[in-house]
């Protein structure tokens, strides 16, 4: 199976691509706005009626699909600037919308030569306004990430 945190650290450098947006692959204890970073499984917001991974989706346990969260802060400091800023994060294309970085086409996700998934797609979103992080209150918003990988 695919590495987890291989998969976490190229979608990461997908959301690089987007200026001005710090990208973590794992959740750091604090963040400067505006700042992202990957989780794996749902999250303690998303049902629980969904896997957080998904074994053998192909014959012989060829492929499992995954699930993450892209979890995005912007600053609340300004109440309209902040959900303006928010929600072009959340547009579905552009040049800082985090659903186009990361689908990049539904190119396989392809780390240090390897090809570790056969795809990204962001399906939705599951959580939008203020959230806390590290103790401090931001506008924010929770992606879906399915991944399908090898």
């Amino acid at each position: 199976m695919a590495s987890i945190s291989r998969i976490r650290r190229v979608l990461a450098g997908r959301l690089d691509a987007i200026g001005g947006l710090r990208v973590s692959a794992t959740v750091p204890g604090s963040i400067t706005p505006p700042a992202a970073a990957i989780l794996p499984g749902l999250g303690p917001e998303s049902s629980t009626s969904r896997l957080a991974v998904e074994y053998d989706k192909s014959f012989r346990g060829g492929s499992h699909k995954m699930h993450f969260l892209v979890k995005l802060a912007v600053s609340a400091a300004h109440d309209e600037s902040g959900q303006e800023v928010l929600d072009a994060y959340l547009d579905s294309e552009g040049a800082l919308s985090v659903k186009a970085a990361v689908e990049s086409g539904l190119e396989a996700l392809v780390h240090e030569g390897d090809v570790v998934a056969e795809y990204a797609q962001v399906p939705g979103v599951s959580h939008y306004g203020v959230i806390s992080w590290g103790g401090v209150e931001y506008f924010g918003a929770d992606l879906l990430v399915e991944v399908l990988a090898r």
